[in-house]
């Protein structure tokens, strides 16, 4: 039998207009991919996944959350871009799953990246 599936709320500001997306477990590999494929920003991961261009640059606004410990080489891209605080993160980062349920980010729309 197979487990019932979870829909996971993501609340996103991005150039003053609020969404909401609304996605599974495993539907996308990360929050990056469901971000492009659905609000459909311009220049926004630009290298598809592999964090280190920076242009998927987000900030967690549910400041308690575990989701603000940094992944992989994410640490050295944030550390060579301008604008980054301690909620910053890059979405490609980021895995779909039930612990992203709730959360809410701001996508950084001004921050253009290393390329």
């Amino acid at each position: 039998m197979s487990k019932p599936v979870k829909n996971i709320k993501i609340h996103l500001l991005y150039a003053g207009n609020e969404h909401t997306l609304e996605t599974y477990t495993n539907e996308y590999a990360n929050l990056m991919l469901l971000i492009y494929d659905t609000i459909f920003i311009e220049d926004f991961g630009d290298c598809k996944g592999i964090g280190r261009c920076g242009t998927c640059h987000i900030k967690i606004l549910n400041r308690d959350n575990e989701l603000l410990q940094r992944q992989r080489n994410e640490e050295t891209t944030l550390s060579k871009m301008d604008n980054i605080e301690m909620t910053s993160r890059l979405a490609c980062q980021i895995l779909i799953d039930e612990k992203l349920d709730g959360l809410h980010i701001e996508v950084m729309g001004d921050s253009p990246g290393l390329y």
